[in-house]
């Protein structure tokens, strides 16, 4: 029990400090200094989203042999950014909410066409 707390302890630390630090060194300075801000065509951006969410899914499956598992972390981690959106003020508090359920949604239907069409190496 103690080497656990110990473990998530350290590494909510870690990633405090790597996080602020990144921030204030790297990200703030870039961020202020960026002036390339331009917009994709939506089904562009729609195309590279899926493209990208589909493979990081399908290589986690891949890992821990199960869909669902892999579509739970990808699901998991979308979710927390949006909050992190909604925390920041962003995002409102119930648009976060309807993002959060279509991800969930979107994802359990991904790992289920994952899994009855997954490939045997």
């Amino acid at each position: 029990m103690f080497a656990k707390a110990k473990q998530l302890t350290a590494s909510f630390l870690t990633m405090a400090i790597v996080t602020i630090a990144g921030v204030i060194l790297f990200f703030r300075p870039m961020s202020e200094a960026d002036n390339t801000v331009g917009e994709w065509p939506a089904p562009l951006a729609m195309a590279v989203y899926a493209g990208l969410s589909i493979w990081l899914m399908d290589w986690a499956a891949q890992r821990t042999n199960n869909s669902y598992s892999a579509a739970f972390v990808v699901a998991g981690s979308q979710s927390i950014l949006i909050l992190d959106l909604a925390a920041r003020g962003e995002r409102g508090f119930l648009t976060a909410f309807a993002g959060i359920l279509l991800v969930a949604v979107t994802w359990i239907a991904v790992a289920f066409v994952h899994s009855r069409l997954t490939v045997s190496s």
